[in-house]
């Protein structure tokens, strides 16, 4: 029997007539027996693919010693303490030494905010046009990359200005005219936006916010829940960008699809805000971590991010050449697709159709869904990616003919 109509009408399915019976590595399998190439990859959060067995033995192992350790009763657990040292490893600063985990992006960025403003003792926020946090009322009040998620609900988080991306003199005259610097507690962007469109802040315009960020004591928070992790070639996008954030937020690909996500700054910041400050009963969950941890053991031993690097341009030089494509915004195995067809939001949605039809999984970007979004699990492999091009050619074909 189907319960899918028990499920809320507020939540926007992409695939509603999909029923999913198990999946593994990049392939999704349904109760009629359908198969399919998911380009999806649980929006970026099964970073290893489906099952991946080493994440299926960690998880396991876990579940003989225990499954929940509240991270206010006790100092650490093994789990949370071999994620940590793990993580420790890829950080891209060594000033990045002080975790907090929660379960969700929207969790990171909340309380990011919270330790800016507390750290501070300043109130206001600038964030970036396009932009998404998170879906809870602090992640929401910073989140710009469409109206609907936001829609009679106002209002929102007060003290919230919104600056253009790479437009420093939009920046600049935010500080200017609307607040003055001495009221601004932090700067929270994306590296790379993701559901925005798959829109890169330049590394000179991030260079010129943190300048002035570090005169006026404005912490600066990188939200790479979507971008980070592997996702554009690096373990952090800010690598890329050269530029060193007070708060790195992080999810989704983390765990390969457990629930599992966090911010990383450093103690001096994390000492400064007030014992019981943070908090949250399933933060630092042992199969979460078990899950992570195995995830990054998997990166190093099958050269996850070289993959995404050579498969990204791979997939970036047969998409551009396809009529019909206006721009590939790619970035390691995080591509936006704009198109030169007319009445672009209708064609959009009858390419992920046709491509449904096809057997093949996609996503959409933009604050009208007006851009194809492609988030392939890490590890595709070559032969699924050319099944990929060669369908969304034809696909693309048929629908100019028509």
């Amino acid at each position: 029997m189907n319960f899918s109509k028990n499920i809320s009408n507020a939540i926007k399915i992409l695939h509603p007539t999909i029923y999913p019976k198990y999946a593994s590595g990049s392939w999704l399998y349904t109760k009629d027996n359908q198969k399919y190439l998911d380009f999806t990859s649980g929006i970026g959060a099964l970073s290893t693919g489906h099952n991946h067995p080493h994440i299926i033995k960690n998880v396991k192992s876990q579940l003989d010693k225990y499954v929940h350790m509240p991270q206010q009763l006790f100092n650490i657990h093994q789990a949370s303490n071999e994620l940590t040292e793990k993580l420790l490893n890829i950080m891209p600063y060594d000033y990045l030494n002080s975790f907090f985990y929660v379960n969700s992006g929207s969790e990171a960025t909340d309380n990011a905010i919270k330790i800016a403003r507390a750290y501070t003792k300043k109130q206001n926020i600038i964030t970036m046009n396009k932009g998404f946090h998170g879906r809870t009322y602090g992640a929401l009040s910073v989140t710009t990359s469409n109206l609907t998620c936001k829609k009679n609900i106002n209002p929102m988080l007060p003290g919230v200005y919104y600056s253009d991306i790479n437009n420093i003199k939009c920046f600049e005259n935010i500080l200017k005219f609307q607040t003055s610097p001495e009221e601004v507690a932090c700067v929270i962007y994306e590296p790379v936006q993701g559901e925005g469109g798959i829109y890169s802040l330049n590394s000179n315009f991030l260079k010129n916010i943190h300048d002035i960020c570090s005169k006026y004591n404005i912490i600066t928070i990188a939200d790479e829940v979507q971008c980070g992790f592997g996702r554009t070639g690096t373990y952090w996008n800010i690598e890329q960008k050269c530029v060193k954030p007070d708060i790195l937020t992080f999810g989704k690909g983390i765990a390969s699809g457990f629930p599992l996500a966090g911010l990383v700054t450093n103690d001096n910041i994390m000492d400064n805000i007030g014992k019981n400050f943070l908090g949250g009963t399933y933060g630092g969950n042992a199969i979460s971590c078990a899950a992570a941890s195995a995830t990054i053991d998997i990166f190093k031993n099958e050269n996850i991010l070289n993959n995404v690097m050579i498969k990204g341009e791979m997939l970036k030089k047969s998409i551009i050449d396809i009529p019909g494509v206006k721009s590939v915004r790619q970035h390691g195995l995080m591509i936006g697709i704009e198109l030169f067809m007319p009445d672009n939001v209708n064609y959009i949605q009858h390419i992920v159709k046709k491509m449904k039809e096809n057997n093949i999984l996609i996503l959409t970007c933009g604050n009208n869904s007006q851009y194809i979004r492609l988030l392939p699990p890490l590890n595709i492999t070559n032969e699924e990616c050319v099944l990929f091009l060669t369908t969304f050619k034809n696909v693309i074909n048929d629908i100019i003919k028509c």
